[in-house]
């Protein structure tokens, strides 16, 4: 039998404990884990079933019903930005200026962010850069450098630097392309030779007002589901180009009746969106609509706020997380409480990369932004290189490891093996130019082809205009 000094003994001595503050704090904790993991992660569920409503896939069709039925006004609050945290940049973003300039684009203001110390000396490299710009009417624009670390010596770590131009609210809208790119409105002459003309992207001005933010997809980022519907009850059915083509018309139809923005295309499965929280948009070109507000929640967002670990942990900004990732997390955030609208612009016109053409496979790049869940993501299924070649306007030089086509080159390094030749060339100039490193023999002599020329067309236009060296 048990006495009652034993069975007191044995019992817990709560009164005892809830006067120690570490059995306080280990409480909180709970409930603080149990708050955060159930409530909070719950409620961001529910909020995700509006994501129709607030995010759109704008389709190249209708871009151009859009730029076809709308005049653009007011164009002194309307803008292309760019910006710039070295020479090499600055002078890439002139000569993509230049060339908009000579495009007849309706645009008058041309603006260059630029980090304040490239002027503070006014050497000649600056005083060169300037007068260019001066001659095409290209604004020059000072501001400080932003880093998240400043002992970063990384190529990234003075990307947040772009995140200024959400600040130029003496702007209605902004579309924003990172300055290595290269404006491209390619033809095949009759010697089957390419040939490129001055192009611009005012269309994207003309989008509706309505959407605040627009940016292609990171297509070559997102997961996708290995050819299996992540819809249980519904199979999904990628349409052909023609079945598409109709879908398109009806689209146009009905939002020119209507003038309703809401009746584009949405995300045929939302997860996908959740699902890629910091990779699903791509932000080297953007149409924008500027204000202090935004800017000041994306700059919380690379600062890290202090009470952000206990309230907002998810959006806390890693050591590897940089502009893209950022703006990423924060329109995810955004979307999730339904306060901003969002377009997703054709990756296939304006979010192009130069890299794609060396890709092994396509699939990814050839669908529409809707159907990217339900592919076979090793599949080249409606590659064309030269179809997709003649329909983009804008495209961003990125080859990673191989250097970008304004940086030193040597044939005897490793990254040639990431190049592309075709199996068809001349195998003496192979041998000769890659003697150790050398690049991939492939069949797709058409996208060799095409990358060479993108690099040759660059180092082409930049002739006259190359002030940095």
């Amino acid at each position: 039998m048990i006495d009652s000094s034993t069975k007191s003994h044995k019992s817990i001595n709560w009164k005892r404990y809830s006067k120690n503050w570490e059995f306080k704090l280990a409480i909180f904790v709970i409930l603080y884990f149990i708050f955060s993991h159930v409530v909070l992660e719950n409620t961001n569920k529910v909020k995700e079933k509006g994501l129709k409503n607030h995010l759109k896939v704008l389709p190249e069709e209708v871009i151009n019903y859009y730029d076809k039925s709308t005049t653009l006004t007011n164009t002194d609050k309307l803008a292309y930005m760019q910006y710039a945290t070295n020479y090499d940049y600055l002078n890439l973003a002139i000569l993509n200026f230049v060339q908009l300039r000579k495009s007849n684009t309706k645009i008058p203001n041309l603006v260059i962010i630029y980090d304040e110390i490239l002027s503070f000396y006014a050497s000649n490299r600056w005083n060169n850069l300037y007068q260019i710009a001066n001659h095409y009417n290209i604004t020059l624009k000072s501001t400080s450098l932003i880093k998240a670390n400043y002992i970063d010596n990384t190529p990234w770590a003075a990307s947040f630097t772009k995140f200024h131009i959400f600040n130029q609210d003496e702007f209605d809208r902004i579309v924003y392309f990172d300055s290595d790119s290269m404006f491209v409105n390619a033809h095949i002459n009759d010697d089957n030779e390419f040939e490129n003309t001055y192009v611009n992207i005012d269309e994207l001005f003309k989008i509706p007002k309505e959407i605040e933010f627009a940016l292609p997809q990171a297509y070559w980022l997102n997961d996708v589901v290995e050819g299996k519907s992540p819809l249980k009850s519904k199979k999904i059915d990628i349409p052909n180009d023609r079945r598409h083509g109709l879908r398109m018309k009806k689209v146009v139809n009905d939002i020119s009746v209507t003038n309703d923005w809401k009746l584009l295309p949405s995300l045929l499965y939302e997860k996908h969106k959740f699902e890629n929280v910091d990779n699903f948009f791509a932000n080297h070109i953007m149409v924008i609509k500027p204000s202090k507000d935004t800017f000041n929640k994306l700059m919380k967002y690379v600062n890290n706020p202090f009470y952000w670990s206990f309230t907002n942990r998810k959006n806390l900004r890693t050591s590897t997380d940089y502009d893209m990732e950022i703006l990423n997390k924060y329109l995810d955030n955004e979307l999730r409480n339904s306060k901003i609208n969002v377009g997703i612009l054709p990756h296939r016109i304006y979010g192009v990369l130069t890299g794609e053409f060396g890709e092994e496979w396509h699939e990814r790049f050839v669908v529409e932004p809707q159907y990217l869940p339900f592919i076979q993501k090793n599949s080249n299924k409606g590659w064309d290189p030269i179809k997709f070649f003649k329909k983009l306007k804008l495209i961003h030089f990125s080859d990673n490891p191989i250097p970008k086509p304004w940086e030193d080159e040597n044939n005897e390094q490793p990254y040639n093996n990431k190049r592309i030749f075709c199996k068809n060339g001349n195998m003496t100039e192979y041998d000769e130019k890659y003697p150790f490193f050398k690049p991939k023999l492939i069949d797709d002599c058409d996208s060799v082809k095409i990358w060479n020329w993108f690099r040759d067309q660059f180092n082409e236009r930049r002739q006259g205009l190359w002030f940095a060296g």
